[in-house]
């Protein structure tokens, strides 16, 4: 049983295919995140019913930095690019650690991944649209079950490409 589920992408550069596609999928989720680097205007219908953020790809209109709760956990949303994600996630964590999140969920390296750095779990979805090469397009479906969260890796044809389980999630910092 899931007692909550955020479905996230990032990175679809201009592509409302996969927005669409994306959107039809994860319709069921409790939230839909685009973490930047849409290519598209704000007010775009596409983000409707979306949480959105800025990329350093995107026109003026979006917030850089969004909060949201989940059953009772504090979510960042952002792209990444101004905590220089392609670096490391230091920047990035301090800013969480300010923000009280417990989760950050943000995309501008391309590369799907997640992992917990003192007591946060950082999720990114990776690109549906600009993998790096060699890799699927992907997003990512995080959820919170009685044993932790799991975070799934999905392709755009909704095969799984990956799956990580957090057992211990949320742990006490």
């Amino acid at each position: 049983m899931t007692d909550w589920a955020i479905a996230v992408m990032s990175d679809s550069h201009g592509d409302t295919e996969t927005v669409c596609l994306f959107k039809d999928e994860q319709s069921g989720a409790d939230f839909l995140v685009h973490c930047g680097d849409s290519e598209l205007l704000a007010e775009d219908a596409l983000f409707e019913e979306m949480i959105a953020v800025k990329g350093n790809c995107d026109p003026d209109g979006l917030p850089e930095y969004r909060m949201l709760e989940a059953g009772g956990l504090r979510v960042l949303v952002t792209h990444g690019h101004l905590d220089r994600v392609k670096t490391g996630l230091l920047p990035l964590r301090y800013r969480a650690e300010e923000a009280g999140a417990d989760i950050v969920l943000f995309g501008h390296t391309h590369l799907y991944g997640a992992e917990v750095h003192g007591g946060i779990l950082f999720v990114n979805p990776g690109s549906t649209h600009r993998p790096p090469s060699g890799r699927p397009a992907t997003y990512a479906v995080v959820e919170k079950k009685a044993a932790g969260v799991s975070v799934r890796f999905l392709c755009m044809d909704a095969t799984e490409a990956a799956a990580v389980n957090f057992p211990d999630f949320p742990e006490s910092r």
